[in-house]
């Protein structure tokens, strides 16, 4: 789950539900999708006190929101897994499911909540979960997670093949939902991103975890791994403008 603010102080909740009644308001999605857990989208007035909308996001399989922002005309971005061949696109970059047993995703939300501006699956054949996303200035979104897909899209990449068992990953959507840049992140082990920022620059900042004795560094505060899974010290910066 996920929570955002945005400048007004109104607040964005994602999450996953087992609800077949959990309360909407608005919604895009009205019903529960299926199987045993939805994703949903929340948004609260600022005092807490209203619930301004509320949807489930969906589709017959399971479905989570891990991740959510959101830009200053109120549209809230979503990211998470999902296990559904039926999943709800719009003006999607990949619009079907694309194999193992979960893709990552992305959606943005209009402000009312009550309708997509886009929604796109994001993987390969492998396993794939988007973790986190950030924004920029002017609403592109960085979407940071992990992949165990080979074929995982890539567009402009620094590190244009999957490294081992398990990469990170960067992609970076324009703000109505057109791919700009994607690229594994990875060496030989198990990779993955679990957050990301933006600077004013357009230049991303990820974090995550690695057990890959060979994971790319470069101007290295620790140029070796210490440990089997180094936690803390793995981040990258990039210039994704």
């Amino acid at each position: 789950s996920s929570i955002a603010v945005n400048s007004i102080g109104e607040v964005f909740v994602g999450g996953v539900t087992s609800s077949p009644n959990f309360p909407t308001k608005n919604p895009l999605q009205t019903i529960f999708g299926g199987n045993l857990a939805d994703a949903f989208v929340m948004k609260l007035n600022a005092s807490g006190n209203t619930l301004v909308y509320s949807t489930y996001l969906g589709g017959s399989g399971n479905d989570g929101i891990t991740g959510i922002a959101v830009n200053n005309a109120g549209e809230a971005f979503v990211t998470g897994v999902t296990f559904s061949p039926n999943f709800p696109t719009k003006n999607a970059i990949q619009t079907n499911f694309a194999g193992g047993d979960f893709d990552a995703f992305l959606a943005k939300l209009s402000d009312a909540g009550s309708s997509l501006q886009f929604s796109t699956y994001l993987g390969g054949r492998g396993d794939d979960r988007g973790y986190r996303l950030a924004l920029d200035s002017s609403s592109n979104v960085y979407v940071v997670g992990q992949t165990t897909s080979s074929n995982f899209p890539v567009a402009s990449p620094l590190q244009a093949t999957m490294g081992g068992g398990a990469d990170a990953f960067m992609t970076k959507f324009s703000a109505t939902g057109s791919l700009a840049f994607s690229t594994y992140l990875g060496g030989s082990g198990i990779d993955g991103a679990t957050g990301v920022a933006v600077d004013a620059s357009g230049n991303s900042y990820i974090t995550g975890f690695t057990d890959s004795d060979d994971f790319p560094v470069a101007a290295a505060l620790q140029p070796v791994k210490n440990a089997d899974d180094d936690g803390g010290p793995r981040f990258g910066i990039f210039n994704c403008g």
